[in-house]
């Protein structure tokens, strides 16, 4: 007889000897134990460095050590021009819906890994974001990240001027 087991499956079989017509059951194959720690279990994830969990990122957001800003205001005059200037490894800055986030502090917590978050930066990355996080709070998840607003583009020198 197999033994029972937390990841055993018990399917139910007949028992056509038994007189008084009692069901006996059986026990199948344990499921297959998971993969090793740190191999990733879906395509696309990474195994992450000790202390980079997603938990970590939550639980090191509270401190405030984690804030883009180094303790200054939210700036709604981000030009997408600045941006752009922000788009290395030591210093990353992305759109996302209309908000300006410095990243830099969260590459080593994506679960994608590094390069793919370094994909959005420097960049507006609210399309590529929706296509993989759709469901993600990023507002939650990166609110400590966040320096402010994209200003709207600018109209140009041969737009016309209303006064």
């Amino acid at each position: 007889m197999n033994p029972l087991l937390a990841n055993s499956t018990v399917r139910k079989v007949s028992d056509v000897n038994n007189a008084d017509s009692s069901p006996s059951f059986t026990f199948a194959q344990p499921v297959p134990p998971p993969k090793a720690k740190g191999v990733p279990t879906r395509p696309g994830k990474v195994p992450l460095e000790k202390g980079y969990s997603q938990l970590d990122w939550m639980r090191l957001s509270r401190t405030g050590y984690m804030s883009g800003r180094n303790g200054g205001p939210l700036r709604r005059d981000i030009t997408l021009e600045e941006v752009k200037q922000h788009r290395s490894l030591d210093d990353a800055w992305t759109v996302l819906r209309g908000k300006v986030y410095n990243v830099t502090r969260y590459l080593k917590f994506h679960p994608g890994g590094v390069p793919w978050i370094m994909k959005g930066a420097g960049r507006d990355c609210t399309e590529l974001f929706q296509k993989y996080h759709a469901w993600v709070n990023a507002d939650m998840l990166l609110k400590e990240c966040l320096i402010g607003m994209l200003a709207p583009p600018s109209a140009g020198p041969g737009a016309l001027q209303n006064n």
